[in-house]
């Protein structure tokens, strides 16, 4: 890694630990201003999908995540119900295609190596 990434790198660093501050200061001293803040954030990265169908994907993904969480009651409901989710979404999406790359890696471990015109 060049000395420009490591520099570029520790900048993204600095302003994500700067703006991490921000959000946890709202977050104690103004929970509105906290929360219009968070729904800012989620729009901005959902808008930033260059897909119109990844956008309206995203934006029911949110939907259904928000109305799950209203109904969660208090805050200990809503971490387990967030952790939920989180295990819910990897053992049905991330673990299955974990295994299929698994599966196709070992499948070309039997193609035998092409040979060339000097070997």
């Amino acid at each position: 890694m060049g000395l420009w990434e490591k520099e570029e790198r520790e900048e993204t660093r600095r302003a994500a630990l700067e703006r991490h501050q921000e959000l946890s200061r709202l977050f104690r001293e103004d929970r509105l201003a906290f929360e219009r803040e968070r729904k800012k954030m989620i729009t901005e990265v959902i808008e930033s999908a260059e897909d119109e169908d990844l956008r309206a994907k995203l934006r029911a993904l949110q939907a259904t995540w928000n109305k799950r969480m209203r109904g969660a009651g208090s805050e200990h409901n809503r971490f387990v119900l967030a952790q939920t989710f989180f295990w819910d979404h990897f053992h049905t999406s991330w673990q299955p295609a974990l295994d299929r790359f698994s599966e196709l890696l070992n499948s070309c471990k039997n193609i035998s190596p092409l040979k060339t015109r000097d070997s």
